[in-house]
């Protein structure tokens, strides 16, 4: 199994890493060679003189780590090759083009796929079995919250794409992993209204505070709360249904707590379904690595990965939050 890293960032290193470690040929490129040399010499791993030249070593499946605004035309140049593609979330910072990528990788008979990593979150996992349990769900409260000047160790917040909306950058986006897994438990959305504000004196051009409201079409409805303000880095969700109520809770970084609870109505009794000390979030980046190994030999086998569509879905509901903001009106979608 050969498998070509588009991008050498912080993601598109830790793909690469964690597939070495799989026992999986890989080859990291990035039009800035210093990106990746460092790792090619270390690791064994090919450099390549251009992207063609990436593209004819053979790659079974590609990753596309590469800045949000450059997505559509490298994975459309990677399935031109006849390569099967995961794109880093989102598939876009914009709806435009993602339509006619799909289109031609269907033309083409490649699979897209995109790179949510939190569908392999043991607190996803559980959530999303125990949420029979839960009866009729009422409402759900989701949120994520972290100091945007210290999410990336040892890098200056202001030089990465989060900081700046020309770069597809802003916290709608960067949060897409909650709308995208309330759409996989809940189903589509059809309606968002959102308000957006920055707050801090932070040195970026985008949000740093975020409320969105939103109704899917199975009648579930969601508040979703995002922030770049808490110190403590924060994640989770409340499900609270007609049976039960399903409590989420990730606390913390350089040590992740992570607990899921379940509150059951008709005993009144609350169940720990999960509690880890320390999580170990790479864990979850190897799951969709494994997923995404066996997509490559087995075609639709892998019904936890993101599609194109699903991930176009999600897009939509960004950017109509967007639009809600600016008109300060809710927007349905189509």
């Amino acid at each position: 199994m050969k498998i070509l890293v588009i991008g050498g960032g912080s993601i598109g290193r830790r793909h690469a890493s964690n597939l070495l470690h799989m026992s999986v040929d890989v080859a990291l490129f990035d039009l800035d060679a210093s990106r990746t040399s460092d790792f090619a010499q270390e690791n064994g791993t090919p450099l390549f003189d251009s992207f063609e030249d990436a593209l004819s070593w053979g790659a079974d499946g590609a990753i596309v780590a590469t800045p949000h605004v450059s997505h559509l035309s490298v994975a459309r140049q990677v399935i031109e090759a006849g390569i099967d593609v995961l794109i880093e979330k989102p598939i876009s910072h914009t709806l435009d083009g993602v339509s006619d990528l799909l289109s031609f990788a269907q033309d083409q008979q490649r699979h897209i796929y995109v790179a949510c990593n939190m569908r392999f979150h043991p607190a996803i996992r559980a959530l999303r079995d125990k949420l029979p349990a839960l009866g009729s769900v009422h409402h759900v409260y989701a949120y994520f919250g972290e100091w945007l000047e210290t999410m990336r160790p040892g890098i200056d917040y202001r030089s990465v794409y989060a900081a700046h909306k020309k770069q597809g950058g802003g916290l709608v986006l960067d949060c897409i992993h909650e709308i995208d897994y309330l759409s996989w438990f809940f189903g589509a959305m059809t309606s968002v209204s959102c308000s957006l504000a920055k707050r801090s004196a932070l040195e970026i051009d985008v949000e740093d505070y975020a409320a969105l409201h939103i109704e899917h079409d199975s009648g579930v409805r969601c508040e979703l709360h995002f922030d770049y303000l808490q110190r403590l880095k924060r994640r989770g969700c409340e499900i609270i249904g007609s049976a039960g109520t399903l409590l989420w809770s990730n606390e913390g970084k350089k040590t992740e707590k992570c607990t899921v609870r379940y509150y059951d109505a008709s005993t009144d009794e609350i169940t720990t379904l999960l509690d880890v000390t320390n999580l170990d979030a790479n864990q979850m980046y190897i799951g969709m690595m494994q997923a995404f190994i066996e997509s490559l030999k087995k075609p639709g086998s892998q019904p936890d990965l993101l599609t194109g569509d699903m991930a176009q879905h999600s897009l939509a509901v960004c950017m109509s939050a967007y639009d809600s903001a600016a008109l300060k009106q809710v927007k349905e979608l189509s």
